[in-house]
């Protein structure tokens, strides 16, 4: 056997090698540090002195007996289904020697004052061993020995009280729960069970005889005997071995079964009524705790809870739900009670959501937008204006369709831009700088057919000049009314060109005098708008009119900064088969390079390659400077603002971030179904699918603009996608599945897309001038309307004679009396002015033959379907339903 040291033997004894070491000098033990070999002899010494010294050397008196008794009960519960509940008895009996009273009463007290005494840390002072500790660490052992009595005092009279409360609460709630709800069978019979063990604990408690352990549902039969058998055990265990009990009988109690725990009354103080976390749970992982149910149940109601919900632009039904703790059901139901039809995913707008907040009670805010568009706040400049320099005046060139804008362009520039154009009218905004003796002035020209109105609104807005064009042979039309309006709205200078002055019908007073009308006031009558006569032919009145442009320039003192990042505006951009997404753009200040990283809505990109209006490279604009970029990651939308960003990483972030709040506002703008659409649904309402695919994005969106104002109550349009580009097969299976037409405007299908569109059929029409489409798709409009049906009267036949004849019916003899009768036309009855019968006839004949028709004035037979009720003097009305096509 190996040997042990004094270390090793307090820590196997779990106590301090100090401790041991006074003990071992108190029984005798010469040992003197922890590193000293114990030996099995001392061990046996020293068990013998603390036997000594506890009063335990005498002789056994006693022996403790242990029985468990295990039984089932089955019965069913309140359901209906057969439970078994297992009962467990056990049972404790000591056996002791038959002594006085009196002896057994010194032996308890014996006890009581040999286990203060083991617990006290002072050495005993029966055993004549000099102590190791001196007086002083022996008195303050002796007072943190009466301050922890103290304490675990303290703490016994704490948690008497506070098991005093919980069973007063335990008495409170079991009165509410009877009072509402009454008690089973089954749990009654417990109850008495639990009842009768309640009653025998006193009893086993001072007679110490039987002792029941963790299980409480002991049945009525088992009392009795506890009761017979108590004054034959009066021995007392010790205080500590009764606490141990209580633990290992809590312990054992929640393993029981659930209903039969769920009905009995603690035992040993233990009112609490539940076993907390020790409780059994069922398979859904649920407490299925009766005290917690009834807390539950009997809860004082409480006051509604009012959130403050930030609302951002858009949000789904299924967040605004979360964010004021309901249920999405609820959420659904209050907007359908406003009369719209959403899913749980749908996107609401920002109003709209907080109308549904407020309706349901909580505070409605809106959110500060928290997007990386800060960034572009911080890198913004203000503009200083020691760094400020003058720039070029943009001049916008505006006026009815033929009017002459573009062939005024053409010789300012000394180009010929209006002979390009499909029919001679220009479908596209262009961009040209011109540099003159004076300085150099970018122009834009912008269409003049009514339906580039937003290209016509995006050049106002970009310009500091609008030149007016007026054809002083037409005078001012709508076109020319709409663009003063326009530059009002912008509060822009106007300087009013009437063109075709050298056509001899020319009228420029008549001009002056309409324009007026308009607000339009000319300098000689007193107002602020210059008027010049030029000839976009002969150059007449040109440099006037470039003196006007740049005098205007002057007193307005247009500046910009020049150094800095660029900023402008995308005026028009396409899709190009080799070159992929082209921008034409007008940088506003700044300066704009090669290379730099432009951010504009949804789109980024690095600049490859920049050049200006004659298709020439460049690598720097400055201000007031248009030039064509390439580059972009997509399309960039026209009218759009760009700006130059320094770091490409932080302009794709700003970039997606823009993608997903479009896409949020796009889906939020999407048709919502509203209560007639659900129940019912118009179906003489005909719907005419289109796919537009253009050359530029301003052409896309003027078609689209000039189609939508041609829909009516009875026809609609539905505009399935729009885009840039030459027509490729994604866009004809698109139209293969929503069976919509595809219209191509000044570009064309691919190789892959015209093999898909001969073997699918599908209706593909391509269009250079935009009135053209929009005849064509007028015409089918007009097609798919319902046409008139209107009523012409072909005759009126009076009748005759009646002749009633067998298995044929009655045969009326009649006589035409205005226009004629057919056989297949539809006939009324009248019978002194009423219609008494609307159908058609069965049979008619002259003479003996079988006719198609009888004309006026003469007689015939006829018979009419399923009506026998006619009499002599009764007229027959014949007529015809005839439809007219209508027209939009």
């Amino acid at each position: 056997m190996t040997q042990m040291t004094v270390e090793q033997f307090a820590h196997d004894l779990g106590m301090l090698p100090n401790l041991l070491l006074e003990q071992l000098q108190a029984a005798g033990v010469a040992k003197r540090s922890a590193a000293d070999f114990v030996t099995e002899q001392d061990k046996t010494q020293l068990l013998d002195y603390l036997r000594k010294s506890h009063g335990s050397s005498g002789s056994r008196t006693k022996i403790t007996l242990a029985r468990r008794q295990t039984t089932e009960i089955r019965q069913s519960d309140s359901a209906g289904r057969p439970r078994t509940i297992e009962v467990k008895v056990r049972k404790k009996r000591v056996l002791t020697t038959k002594q006085d009273e009196s002896d057994t009463a010194g032996k308890r007290a014996a006890e009581d004052v040999s286990l203060r005494t083991a617990e006290a840390p002072e050495a005993p002072e029966a055993v004549p061993v000099k102590s190791v500790l001196d007086a002083e660490q022996i008195a303050l052992r002796a007072e943190e020995a009466r301050k922890r009595s103290e304490l675990m005092a303290r703490q016994a009279a704490e948690l008497k009280e506070k098991q005093e409360k919980r069973r007063q609460q335990v008495t409170a709630q079991t009165e509410v729960k009877k009072e509402s709800t009454q008690v089973q069978e089954p749990g009654s019979e417990t109850a008495a069970v639990s009842g009768s063990v309640a009653a025998t604990q006193p009893e086993s408690t001072e007679t110490a005889a039987v002792t029941p352990s963790a299980t409480i549902t002991v049945t009525t039969q088992t009392t009795p005997a506890a009761k017979e058998r108590a004054p034959q055990k009066p021995a007392v265990k010790p205080e500590e071995k009764g606490e141990k009990k209580k633990k290992q009988a809590r312990q054992q109690e929640a393993w029981k079964d659930e209903p039969v725990k769920r009905r009995e009354s603690k035992a040993r103080g233990d009112v609490s009524g539940g076993q907390e976390w020790r409780m059994r749970k069922d398979k859904h992982g649920r407490s299925r705790s009766d005290e917690s149910q009834s807390q539950h149940a009997f809860s004082a109601p409480t006051e509604p809870v009012v959130h403050e919900v930030l609302i951002p632009e858009t949000i789904s039904v299924a967040v605004l739900a979360q964010k004021m703790a309901v249920k999405a059901a609820e959420v659904i139901k209050v907007l359908m009670k406003m009369g719209n039809m959403v899913t749980i995913n749908q996107m609401l707008d920002q109003d709209t959501a907080m109308i549904v907040v407020e309706e349901m009670g909580h505070v409605a805010k809106i959110a500060a937008p928290d997007n990386p568009e800060a960034f572009l706040e911080e890198v913004d400049l203000s503009p200083d204006e020691a760094r400020m320099e003058s720039r070029a005046p943009v001049v916008t060139v505006m006026g009815h369709v033929d009017h002459g804008k573009t062939s005024l362009l053409d010789y300012i520039r000394r180009t010929r831009v209006a002979g390009g154009e499909a029919g001679g009218i220009t479908q596209h905004i262009g961009a040209y700088h011109v540099k003159t003796s004076r300085g150099v002035v970018t122009f834009l020209d912008t269409p003049g057919h009514e339906a580039f109105t937003a290209m016509r609104a995006r050049g106002a807005k970009i310009t500091d000049i609008v030149i007016l064009v007026v054809a002083a042979d037409d005078g001012v039309m709508p076109q020319t009314i709409e663009a003063v309006h326009h530059a009002k709205a912008a509060s822009i200078p106007i300087v009013v060109a009437v063109n075709k002055m050298d056509k001899p019908e020319a009228n420029l007073e008549r001009i002056k005098q309409e324009l007026v009308n308009h607000g339009v006031v000319p300098e000689d009558w007193g107002g602020d708008a210059m008027f010049i006569g030029v000839s976009a032919k002969t150059g007449q009145g040109i440099d006037e009119l470039l003196e006007a442009v740049l005098l205007q320039a002057e007193v307005l003192e247009l500046k910009a900064v020049r150094d800095a990042p660029a900023k402008g505006v995308i005026i028009e951009s396409r899709l190009d088969k080799g070159r992929g997404p082209v921008a034409t753009v007008l940088v506003q200040s700044g300066t704009l390079r090669r290379g730099d990283v432009v951010l504009t809505g949804a789109v980024f990109g690095k600049i490859r390659a920049m050049l200006d209006e004659r298709g020439k490279s460049v690598s720097e604009a400055g201000t007031s400077i248009p030039v064509e970029i390439q580059g972009l990651s997509e399309v960039a939308a026209a009218g759009e603002v760009f700006i130059a960003l320094s770091d490409e990483r932080k302009a794709r972030e700003i970039a997606l971030f823009r993608q997903g709040k479009f896409r949020d506002v796009r889906l939020d703008k999407l048709h919502v179904a509203k209560m007639e659409d659900v129940f019912g649904h118009q179906e003489d309402i005909s719907t005419l699918n289109l796919i537009i695919k253009a050359d530029v994005q301003g052409s896309c969106e003027a078609l689209a603009y000039a189609l939508k104002k041609l829909e009516t109550d009875e026809v609609k349009i539905n505009i399935v996608h729009s885009g840039v580009g030459a027509i490729i097969e994604s866009d004809i299976n698109l139209a293969l599945a929503s069976k919509a037409v595809v219209i191509g405007f000044n570009c064309r299908a691919d190789l892959g897309a015209r093999k898909l569109i001969a073997s699918t059929g599908v209706d593909v029409r391509y269009y250079n001038i935009i009135y053209e489409a929009v005849d064509e798709v007028k015409k089918a409009l007009s097609g798919m309307m319902t046409p008139d049906r209107k009523e012409k009267i072909l005759g009126l036949v009076d009748i005759r004679e009646i002749y009633r004849i067998s298995k044929v019916g009655v045969v009326a003899g009649c006589y035409v009396l205005e226009g004629l009768i057919r056989r297949d036309a539809p006939v009324r009855v009248l019978r002194d002015g009423v219609v008494i019968h609307s159908g058609s006839l069965d049979s008619l004949k002259r003479f003996k033959d079988d006719v198609k028709e009888v004309k006026s004035g003469f007689e015939c037979g006829l018979s009419l379907k399923n009506f026998n009720d006619i009499q002599q003097g009764d007229q027959i009305e014949v007529y015809e339903i005839v439809e007219t096509a209508r027209v939009l």
